[in-house]
């Protein structure tokens, strides 16, 4: 029996800045129900205020205890790893969400070295200087952090590079291992599950993406639906070996099924 309700943000709730169809009333059904919920992002463009604002302008009431980020994670990690001095590959907006730490930017004069690089998503930020620089702290000993390692994500115009293919260069480069604190990290769904204070097998996590949000959902044993929305494409998941547990047109689609097997319709 389903107990509890984890999803993704982008491509399941919305497609930044319109919610996907039935979404917002999906949600709404979901609070009433009183189902234990959180959302995740890895999203790193954006600092959490931003992006419950943007949820807020979109329809959706979500508070920020059922929103957990990547970017909140890796502050936490970072501090907790005792790093003072970060190297930031991340846009300026998210330095709101690491206080205490002394960050670094790439193209500061003199910046000398660090103890940790951060790689978030930089959109046109990611340049050949920006990456040269991140290679050579790195070269020189410093950890390589991933708020997260997505290679895609869904706008209106279609997809876009996400930051993993610019951490998967940096750890060819620099001939190190990227520790990844965001999806699909264990550490990072087991950090959920403790806010919902239910057995991995009394949860579902609910993605567009099936090896960033499924599949590791499964592996810890939570039951994994796979929505059609966001960056879901058929022909691909068609071609692969693995599968979900369930695979749905959408979120509503999922919540609809899960309260009515809780017979919470």
């Amino acid at each position: 029996m389903i107990e509890g309700l984890l999803s993704d943000v982008h491509g399941v709730l919305y497609v930044y800045p319109e919610a996907i169809s039935g979404s917002v009333d999906a949600v709404k059904r979901l609070r009433a129900s009183g189902m234990p919920h959180v959302f995740l992002t890895n999203s790193s463009l954006h600092p959490k205020s931003w992006i419950l604002q943007s949820l807020a302008e979109a329809g959706f009431e979500i508070q920020p205890e059922h929103l957990l980020t990547a970017v909140e994670a890796a502050g936490e990690h970072l501090r907790t790893s005792g790093f003072q001095r970060v190297g930031w590959l991340c846009v300026p907006d998210l330095v709101e969400d690491f206080r205490g730490l002394d960050v670094v930017f790439p193209r500061s004069p003199g910046t000398g070295g660090v103890d940790a690089v951060l790689v978030g998503d930089m959109g046109p930020g990611f340049t050949y200087e920006v990456l040269n620089q991140a290679f050579r702290w790195l070269h020189d000993g410093a950890q390589l952090i991933a708020i997260a390692k997505n290679r895609t994500y869904q706008t209106q115009d279609g997809l876009v590079l996400d930051s993993g293919p610019f951490v998967a260069l940096l750890e060819e480069a620099a001939d190190v291992k990227a520790s990844v604190i965001g999806k699909p990290s264990p550490t990072f769904f087991k950090a959920a599950l403790s806010h919902l204070n239910l057995p991995a097998s009394q949860v579902a996590m609910v993605g567009d993406d099936l090896e960033a949000d499924v599949l590791p959902a499964m592996a810890l044993g939570m039951t994994g639906i796979l929505v059609r929305t966001g960056k879901f494409r058929a022909e691909r998941y068609e071609a692969g070996r693995h599968r979900a547990d369930r695979l749905v047109a959408d979120l509503a689609q999922a919540v609809h099924a899960l309260l009515g097997e809780m017979n919470r319709d």
